[in-house]
This record gives C-alpha cells, sequence and structure tokens, in this order.
C-alpha cells in the first residue's frame, strides 16, 4: 500500500519576496481581491502564504490595504492556534492598514492578546505591530518605548531584533509633529 500522506506545500521567505514582486505588476484591484481571497480561504497553507505576503506589501507600502483593514483584524482574530505564524503576519499587515483611530482602537486589545502569548515569535510580531500603532496614537507611545526598551534588552534575540527594527519607526513618529509645527512657524 503507497504512502497517502500529503506532505505539506513549501513555502520559503523568496516565496513570498516573489509574490510581493508579482503582486505589483498585476492589476492592483485584482491583486488585492486574489489576496484577501486567498487570507479568507479555507486553506491554512493559503493563509499564511496570504498572511506573509499582506505584511510584506503593507511593510513595503503602509495602508495598501487600508479598505480591508477590518477585515484584516477579523482574520487575526479568527485564525486558530495552530495557525500561529499566520495570526503574527496578519497582526503586523492589520497595523500598518488601520487608517483611522478607531480601526486602532479596536485593533489594540487583539495586539495586547498576541503580546501574551507564549509563542516568541507571535509576541515579536505583536510588539511590531503595538510599535506601528503607537506610532499613530500618541497615548501609547510612552508604554510602547518601554516596551521596546524591555525588549532590546531581552534574552531572546527574536524580541531584540524586532525592538531594534521599530524603535526608529516610533522615534520618527514622535518627531514628526515637531517637524510640522516648526514648518508652520518658519513658513
Amino acid at each position: 500500500m503507497k504512502d497517502c500522506t500529503v506532505k505539506p506545500r513549501s513555502w520559503k521567505s523568496t516565496d513570498a519576496a516573489a509574490a510581493a514582486k508579482d503582486f505589483f505588476t498585476k492589476p492592483r484591484k485584482a491583486a488585492v481581491r486574489e489576496l484577501m481571497r486567498e487570507l479568507c480561504s479555507g486553506d491554512p497553507f493559503d493563509h499564511r502564504c496570504a498572511a506573509e505576503l499582506a505584511r510584506l506589501l503593507s511593510r513595503r507600502e503602509p495602508g495598501i490595504l487600508a479598505a480591508f483593514g477590518d477585515v484584516l483584524a477579523e482574520v487575526a482574530a479568527a485564525l486558530s492556534m495552530e495557525e500561529w505564524q499566520a495570526r503574527g503576519y496578519v497582526i503586523v499587515a492589520a497595523a500598518h492598514n488601520a487608517m483611522t483611530r478607531s480601526q486602532r482602537l479596536r485593533l489594540l486589545p487583539l495586539v495586547r492578546a498576541r503580546l501574551a502569548e507564549d509563542r516568541i515569535a507571535v509576541r515579536a510580531m505583536a510588539l511590531e505591530a503595538f510599535a506601528i500603532l503607537a506610532a499613530s496614537e500618541p497615548e501609547l507611545r510612552d508604554e510602547a518605548m518601554q516596551m521596546l526598551e524591555d525588549a532590546r534588552h531581552s534574552p531572546v534575540p527574536a524580541m531584540r531584533c524586532r525592538a531594534k527594527l521599530m524603535l526608529p519607526v516610533l522615534l520618527e513618529a514622535e518627531t514628526q509633529p515637531m517637524r510640522r509645527r516648526r514648518v508652520r512657524l518658519d513658513g
């Protein structure tokens, strides 16, 4: 009798980079529609691939999926614990695409819940998402800065790396209002 077990399909970071490049060669509406269809499919493999693609696209072009900001948050909340990687990717994508204060505040409890998870990778992605939200929500910045500072001194390399990645984002957000005021005063 033949072995009928199906091996998981392969998906590497190079596949994600190629998918992102391919995304930008297609008409935008069709590419976004295809991405969201895969993200909302019943296939865990499709979820993971689409979630990573959504994260990459959103990092490259924040707001690219803004029309689906609420859907991204719903998907992140609905994915099972077994789909931890997709959940982490989607929460980062959702943070990059939460364009309104109400969207960011609705996403906040989900991000906080992910910060408390056992999996280091999920906590690292949640830290990134929290910093992204804090960049647009001044009342979260002190808390985010403390989280990033704690993560910078963590014995966990993934947390240190994420803190190093996100600290400039938060610092830039803090200086932007000062620059705008200076321009108004000078201009």
